[in-house]
Protein backbone atom coordinates (compact mmCIF):
# COMPACT_ATOMS: atom_id res chain seq x y z
CA UNK A 1 0.00 0.00 0.00
CA UNK A 2 1.39 3.54 -0.64
CA UNK A 3 1.77 6.71 0.48
CA UNK A 4 -0.54 8.22 -1.82
CA UNK A 5 -3.38 5.69 -1.19
CA UNK A 6 -3.44 5.89 2.28
CA UNK A 7 -3.50 10.20 1.87
CA UNK A 8 -5.88 9.95 -1.29
CA UNK A 9 -9.40 9.55 0.88
CA UNK A 10 -7.77 12.76 3.02
CA UNK A 11 -7.07 14.96 0.27
CA UNK A 12 -10.80 14.44 -1.45
CA UNK A 13 -12.07 16.29 1.91
CA UNK A 14 -11.71 19.99 2.99
CA UNK A 15 -8.92 22.39 2.46
CA UNK A 16 -8.18 21.40 6.01
CA UNK A 17 -7.07 18.33 5.77
CA UNK A 18 -4.51 19.09 2.96
CA UNK A 19 -0.97 19.07 3.12
CA UNK A 20 0.48 22.45 3.55
CA UNK A 21 3.95 23.40 2.64
CA UNK A 22 4.72 27.39 3.71
CA UNK A 23 1.10 28.54 3.94
CA UNK A 24 0.45 26.74 -0.09
CA UNK A 25 -2.16 23.82 -0.61
CA UNK A 26 -1.13 21.04 -2.34
CA UNK A 27 -3.63 18.75 -4.19
CA UNK A 28 -1.26 15.59 -4.46
CA UNK A 29 1.82 14.76 -2.31
CA UNK A 30 3.74 14.33 -4.70
CA UNK A 31 4.97 17.55 -5.34
CA UNK A 32 6.43 18.17 -2.20
CA UNK A 33 9.84 17.65 -2.96
CA UNK A 34 13.18 18.21 0.02
CA UNK A 35 16.44 19.12 -1.15
CA UNK A 36 19.46 18.16 1.26
CA UNK A 37 22.52 20.23 1.47
CA UNK A 38 25.79 19.08 2.41
CA UNK A 39 27.65 20.14 5.98
CA UNK A 40 30.70 21.82 6.19
CA UNK A 41 33.26 20.44 8.40
CA UNK A 42 33.66 23.27 10.84
CA UNK A 43 36.99 21.46 12.16
CA UNK A 44 38.49 22.10 8.84
CA UNK A 45 36.94 25.09 7.68
CA UNK A 46 39.06 26.65 10.44
CA UNK A 47 41.77 25.12 9.70
CA UNK A 48 42.24 25.14 5.97
CA UNK A 49 41.21 28.51 3.22
CA UNK A 50 41.15 28.23 -0.42
CA UNK A 51 43.17 29.34 -3.26
CA UNK A 52 42.48 29.04 -6.70
CA UNK A 53 42.83 25.30 -7.14
CA UNK A 54 43.79 24.28 -3.90
CA UNK A 55 43.87 24.98 -0.16
CA UNK A 56 46.59 26.75 2.49
CA UNK A 57 46.63 26.20 5.97
CA UNK A 58 49.32 27.12 8.86
CA UNK A 59 52.38 25.19 9.92
CA UNK A 60 51.85 23.29 12.73
CA UNK A 61 54.36 23.46 15.66
CA UNK A 62 54.63 27.44 16.29
CA UNK A 63 52.05 27.77 19.15
CA UNK A 64 53.67 26.98 22.31
CA UNK A 65 56.54 24.91 23.74
CA UNK A 66 59.23 26.74 21.55
CA UNK A 67 61.52 28.33 24.45
CA UNK A 68 64.85 27.07 23.52
CA UNK A 69 64.50 26.41 20.24
CA UNK A 70 67.01 28.18 17.43
CA UNK A 71 65.42 31.06 15.81
CA UNK A 72 66.30 29.47 12.47
CA UNK A 73 64.11 26.39 12.97
CA UNK A 74 61.26 28.24 14.16
CA UNK A 75 61.27 30.64 10.79
CA UNK A 76 61.26 27.20 9.10
CA UNK A 77 57.35 27.17 10.89
CA UNK A 78 56.24 30.23 9.80
CA UNK A 79 54.07 30.72 7.03
CA UNK A 80 51.88 28.76 5.17
CA UNK A 81 51.25 25.14 3.45
CA UNK A 82 49.23 24.06 0.30
CA UNK A 83 47.61 20.65 0.28
CA UNK A 84 48.84 17.94 -0.72
CA UNK A 85 47.19 17.01 -4.58
CA UNK A 86 45.98 13.58 -2.90
CA UNK A 87 44.41 15.27 -0.57
CA UNK A 88 42.51 17.73 -2.44
CA UNK A 89 39.47 14.91 -2.66
CA UNK A 90 39.11 14.62 0.98
CA UNK A 91 39.24 18.57 1.61
CA UNK A 92 36.64 19.10 -1.30
CA UNK A 93 34.26 17.17 0.39
CA UNK A 94 34.94 18.52 3.70
CA UNK A 95 34.40 22.32 2.44
CA UNK A 96 31.69 22.17 -0.14
CA UNK A 97 31.17 25.34 -0.22
CA UNK A 98 34.54 27.29 0.38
Amino acid sequence: MSLFNVLNPLLKGSNSLRPKFNGILFNNVCTITIRTLMKTHKGTAKRWRRTGNTFKRGIAGRKHGNIGWSHRSLKALTGRKTAHPAYLKHLKRLLPYH
